[in-house]
């Protein structure tokens, strides 16, 4: 029995190109045989934020259980019947499922019919970037109840008290809810401290089985937001701006409880881990201090790739780091408010491999300047980088407009049109073309990407083959 129960969707049934799973199979052979870290080695891995809320909500009274439809149905469940299951052994007043993306959103529509057709008296509850910019929509289509929107702890402890005393909920602050066939969108909430915030709930979750199925690969957020202000990415809006980070030792102190779990490598999952370099260095010092031997990869702009702070890194038992190489051109860098220089790419670059980081990076086809020209170029470059062993492991992904984003708001004055409004392959890596550029049609966007990882996958295989 738990009051709340949490749902994450199923991330294997996103409908993908059919070369990715061929791309996808390769990187984690590649990453796998070269002993590389970062998020080639596999994407299932924990929802280590969703962990957070339930060990929030546990520490202020709230029982709570946990369901992750990914890890289910790999196994072999019926997502129907394990999810009637679950109610019927948890008996759960309110059911919390994750709606970070909007390539989860119909599963989030189905997951809220199943339970509303179980028992119509259990509160279906939302939140997530993708659910934060769509909760009207979301509201409107589905059987959704409540959206929270931004920053989830606080809202969610708030209602979901409310909801089983039944208690008035509509004064609750950052939430959104229907009210006789109108939305109403109650006023932000703050965002909370993060020192205030316990470990994880991994004890509700069924890690043993996930690093059976994943090798022992798990997720650490040391901070939250960004202050940067790229326009393609949601977090200015999400995060406000504001960059918060949690005390060096409690940090370390996580991944030494990971460690004693069986984890064998963990993605510090922050957005951009070299904002405060006194703070990554304490952190390093604390990891060398306690003689912790996992090791982590983390995400760093490449104004970062310094020579110091990546020996910093390195000292710390960092082995991997995704950067946003995004372009080639710096007219389209420019356009999105990306912080480096081209002309210094190659440079962060080998500095990254001169210190023993291995390199993840992604590239952005589809940007608001973007031409075809260009993109063919990026191709180059990215196929080139592999070869030269300075990105590993390239991830090329279609640009996706998403809503929140200061492109996404602003489509026209970006040049942007979008040609597929279904949600479903609103991701990095979908069947179908999304948008067009203004000097690029969307058709000719999707297959200049779909080229980058044809080829990508060629010379994985060619590399693997040796």
């Amino acid at each position: 029995m738990s009051d709340v129960l949490f749902i994450y969707p199923n991330a294997l049934e996103i409908p993908v190109h059919p070369e990715f799973d061929k791309y996808e199979r390769l990187m984690r052979d590649f990453a796998e045989e070269r002993d590389l870290v970062g998020l080639a080695r596999g994407t299932m891995v924990p929802p280590t934020a969703m962990l957070s809320l339930s060990a929030f909500l546990k520490e202020n009274g709230i029982s709570t259980s946990f369901l992750d439809f990914t890890v289910e149905c790999f196994l072999g469940g019926k997502k129907d019947k394990v999810l009637v299951s679950a109610l019927r052994k948890e008996n759960p007043k309110v059911v919390a499922v994750n709606g970070m993306e909007d390539c989860f959103l119909s599963e989030l529509y189905n997951i809220a019919h199943i339970v509303k057709g179980y028992d119509e008296n259990i509160h279906v509850v939302t939140g997530g970037v993708s659910a934060t910019t769509r909760d009207s929509e979301i509201l409107r289509k589905s059987a959704v109840d409540f959206v929270i929107r931004g920053e989830g702890e606080t809202p969610l402890l708030t209602l979901s008290n409310a909801l089983i005393q039944n208690e008035d909920f509509e004064k609750i602050r950052g939430i959104s809810f229907m009210k006789e066939d109108r939305i109403v969108q109650t006023d932000n909430q703050s965002l909370i401290d993060l020192e205030t915030l316990p470990f994880p709930d991994r004890d509700s979750y069924p890690l043993s089985r996930l690093y059976a199925l994943n090798g022992g690969i798990d997720l650490v957020y040391a901070s939250r937001g960004c202050p940067f202000n790229c326009s393609f990415c949601n977090a200015p809006a999400f995060w406000k701006r504001q960059w918060r980070a949690r005390e060096p030792k409690d940090i370390v102190e996580e991944l030494s409880i990971l460690g004693d779990l069986g984890a064998k490598i963990v993605h510090i999952y922050d957005l951009n881990f070299g904002i405060n370099k006194s703070w990554v260095k304490n952190i390093c010092k604390e990891i060398r201090r306690e003689k912790l031997d996992i090791i982590w990869d983390c995400e760093l702009a490449l104004i970062d790739f310094n020579r110091s702070f990546l020996k910093t890194l390195y000292d710390g038992n960092c082995r991997g780091a995704f950067c946003g190489i995004e372009a080639v051109s710096q007219s389209v860098l420019d356009s999105v408010n990306k912080s480096y220089k081209s002309q210094d790419l190659v440079n962060y670059l080998n500095n990254a491999k001169d210190a023993g980081i291995h390199v993840d990076g992604g590239y952005v086809f589809g940007l608001p300047e973007d031409n075809l020209s260009g993109m063919m170029t990026m191709t180059r470059l990215a196929c080139r980088l592999l070869e030269e062993d300075l990105v590993e492991t390239p991830a090329p992904f279609l640009f996706v407009p998403f809503k929140g984003t200061e492109i996404g708001e602003n489509l026209k004055r970006h040049g942007i049109e979008i040609v597929n409004n279904s949600t479903d392959e609103w991701h990095f890596f979908p069947p179908n073309p999304i948008a067009s550029t203004k000097y690029a049609s969307a058709e000719e966007v999707h297959r200049e990407w779909l080229n980058c990882m044809i080829n990508i996958s060629n010379i994985l295989e060619s590399k693997l083959s040796k």
